[in-house]
């Protein structure tokens, strides 16, 4: 499990990478990253999405033993991401959202230092520490990530 401030530290790092996505061409910004999958631009509404709904629906609501709603239907959350991404928005205007809603979604998380950041609640029956919860969002951002550097890898040695 990471301390507070490699987490933190991620979350800059994160950040930073996301801002640099800026000099992603057009094309680029909104190609699929592979056969049947997201663009960036999704991804990163993706990304406003799940945050969106951990600032609007979780960090509200957590304290010691709380027993929290069920997460809602990822395909659904999803979709609507997706759909907002091509809706118009344009690449700056998605990155800087993502900068501003995760910036307070963190914020919202480190309220919670120090022994609270260890208490114990439920999303529905599965168990998590502020600690875990966060861990579980760095993981999927790192995932996101890699899939979006192996996809501009791929172009980069394509000439593309």
């Amino acid at each position: 499990m990471r301390t507070i401030e490699e987490m933190k530290n991620h979350y800059k790092n994160f950040d930073s990478w996301v801002l640099s996505l800026k000099q992603l061409s057009h094309e680029e910004w909104l190609q699929p990253i592979d056969e049947g999958k997201w663009s960036s631009a999704e991804i990163i509404s993706h990304f406003i999405a799940w945050d969106r709904f951990t600032l609007d629906q979780r960090l509200g609501k957590l304290k010691e033993n709380a027993v929290l709603d069920p997460f809602p239907d990822f395909q659904s959350v999803n979709d609507r991401a997706a759909e907002y991404a091509k809706s118009g928005v344009t690449k700056n205007e998605l990155i800087d959202e993502f900068i501003e809603i995760r910036s307070d979604a963190v914020e919202g998380f480190l309220k919670f230092e120090g022994e609270e950041h260890q208490f114990h609640f439920k999303i529905g029956n599965h168990p998590f520490t502020i600690a875990s919860y966060m861990e579980d969002f760095i993981g999927h951002d790192l995932h996101h990530k890699a899939q979006i550097a192996a996809f501009l890898a791929k172009n980069e040695s394509c000439g593309i």
